[in-house]
């Protein structure tokens, strides 16, 4: 037996045990009484039985009156033998006459004990003292008087004055009671012998069972529950067995689903792109996720709550949240280094809403940011851009109104400025408006296929007079064979000719342009390389914004809008192919147009 796993006193099996043998120690301790008691009412009831029998052959019943004499004569000397074959008189029986008047003793048997107080002993008799008051004489079974304990029995002698007082001394039938109870006490050990073996072999029906149960509990708790415990009853063990099993098959499935749940939530958390913080009620970190890392530029998080917030400047702490705003959520927005980031709190509760922690949630807004300045910056320029024609419009036509008119060449004059806002103003809203179309998905492609060579060098002959007119050298070369593409032949050569307007417009006179064609794996190109200003290195990421321009005075002096290069950019992006910008202050500038040949 391993008695790492029973113990003797706190085991199930041994409780059992103990439980078998206490119940057979009370049947048998129950028995043995109950059996004394037999065994003392039986002899008691027989020592009885034999004086009322003595009674009946004697004669006597309740009406006779025999005087002293006539009791004496048939009871003492003359009839001893009579009187003891009548009332079974012998070495442990014995009898007395006594007067209830007097309470003297008329005869005493010579066996009568104790004969020195025999008339105090019957006065103190509950028998006696009953028979005085007209009952039976068998109110009380056992006295002791000395070191003796005997039955005793009195009755009154018909109706006379005379009273018979027998005596049953109890070592008669003492002898047989130690041997039955020998015979018990035999018996009680055999019985609890009897009760442990049986016990024993019927506690191991019950504590297997419930042992193996522990076992596959134990391997459950340490994470194996592809547990099944035998079935091999229908009573409770039976059904604690399939219930055991049931728990162990829905514990299986519910804890693959939090881990299914579990990993869900973790992949979700990882690759989301906002930034996942979570505090316990005490503000140490429980989960970050790398959004989170990539947002704060840290590789290792190890802040609690409040540091964090004064870290980060947020101005809340663990304290605010969990009572101030309970149930609601704080935001808050900063700058991380170049970042700004808009910083969400949330309490999260147990199911008695109970504060359990804090969720803060990092969503980088800085190109929200960027879009919101660049919106802001778009409606300045624009603002801006408009306001200056119309001002310009508005001041000579109040001139015109006030007087000038009459002087024809500065009317002449005066409405050509106006002619040529006007224009600027047109030139303005459509490009604006393709810039919407474009943006909102509603330009319509007129899609078709065409030679892009051709379509370029038509374009060159198109710009020629303006090159030629500040004296520049424009060139034109093709390398290689040159495939057709598919596209919106107008949109195309929008874009072409407002590169090759753009650098006519910053290269010098006597300046020079040059133009490649050529095709590259599966994209044919075009470059425009001028001699021009060129563009400052900081500058080239924003060239193909709305309204940026490099020097904005010189730009609009030459009529620019500062929206060709980003409508450029929308159009070839649209045909699948980029546009890039290359470029060194004071040597010149490159632009570069991809797109993607026929297939």
């Amino acid at each position: 037996m391993n008695f790492r796993r029973f113990n003797l006193i706190g085991s199930l099996q041994w409780r059992l045990v103990t439980i078998f043998i206490l119940l057979t120690f009370v049947l048998m301790i129950s028995a043995g009484i109950s059996l004394n008691y037999f065994v003392e009412n039986f002899y008691y009831d027989t020592f009885k039985a034999g004086i009322e029998n003595g009674f009946e052959y004697w004669g006597i019943d309740s009406n006779a009156n025999p005087k002293k004499e006539e009791i004496l004569e048939y009871l003492t000397a003359n009839n001893k033998a009579n009187a003891m074959s009548l009332f079974s008189i012998n070495n442990f029986r014995s009898f007395t006459v006594i007067d209830m008047k007097t309470n003297e003793i008329l005869y005493t048997d010579e066996r009568m004990p104790y004969r020195e107080t025999l008339g105090q002993d019957i006065q103190s008799s509950r028998n006696y003292l009953a028979v005085l008051a007209g009952k039976a004489g068998d109110q009380g079974k056992l006295i002791r008087i000395g070191d003796k304990v005997f039955f005793d029995y009195a009755r009154r002698i018909g109706n006379s004055d005379y009273v018979l007082y027998f005596r049953y001394d109890r070592e008669e039938w003492a002898g047989a009671m130690r041997a039955f109870n020998k015979i018990i006490r035999l018996s009680f050990v055999i019985a609890v012998i009897l009760s442990m073996i049986f016990g024993y072999a019927l506690s191991k029906t019950i504590t297997v069972p419930i042992v193996n149960l522990m076992h596959k509990a134990r391997k459950m708790a340490s994470g194996d529950f592809d547990q099944v415990v035998e079935v091999k009853s229908d009573d409770e063990i039976g059904k604690l067995t399939r219930t055991f099993n049931f728990m162990a098959k829905e514990l299986k499935n519910t804890l693959n689903q939090i881990s299914r749940e579990k990993s869900k939530i973790e992949t979700i958390l990882n690759f989301m792109t906002d930034g996942v913080i979570a505090f316990d009620v005490n503000g140490a970190v429980i989960h970050i996720n790398p959004a989170a890392k990539r947002i704060l530029k840290i590789d290792e998080f190890s802040l609690d709550f409040n540091d964090f917030s004064k870290k980060y400047d947020l101005g809340v702490s663990i304290e605010e949240i969990k009572y101030l705003e309970k149930y609601s959520t704080k935001e808050v927005i900063t700058d991380i280094g170049e970042k700004f980031v808009r910083i969400c709190f949330a309490l999260f509760t147990d199911k008695e809403n109970n504060a359990e922690g804090i969720i803060v949630v990092l969503h980088d807004i800085t190109e929200e940011q960027k879009l919101e300045n660049m919106r802001k910056e778009f409606v300045a320029n624009v603002s801006h851009e408009l306001r200056t024609p119309l001002t310009s419009i508005k001041s000579y036509s109040e001139t015109l109104l006030d007087g000038a008119l009459e002087d024809r060449e500065t009317a002449e004059k005066f409405l050509g400025v106006i002619n040529s806002e006007a224009d600027r103003m047109t030139r303005l809203v459509k490009d604006l408006l393709q810039l919407s179309r474009l943006d909102n998905k509603q330009m319509k492609w007129n899609m078709q296929e065409f030679s892009f060579e051709d379509l370029v060098k038509s374009c060159v002959e198109k710009v020629r007079f303006s090159s030629n007119e500040k004296k520049q050298i424009l060139e034109c070369f093709t390398i290689g064979e040159i495939s057709n593409i598919v596209g919106d032949k107008d949109r195309i050569e929008q874009v072409i000719l407002n590169i090759l307007t753009n650098a006519i417009k910053y290269t010098p006179v006597e300046g020079k342009i040059t133009v490649y064609i050529g095709k590259m794996y599966g994209d044919v190109y075009v470059k425009v390389a001028d001699s021009g200003i060129g563009i400052p290195k900081e500058d080239l990421d924003r060239v193909f914004e709305r309204f940026y321009r490099t020097d904005k005075a010189r730009s609009r002096e030459m009529g620019g809008t500062g929206l060709g290069l980003a409508i450029a950019k929308e159009i070839v992006e649209a045909h699948n192919g980029k546009i890039s910008v290359s470029s060194e202050l004071g040597k010149g500038t490159e632009v570069t147009v991809k797109l993607p040949v026929c297939n």
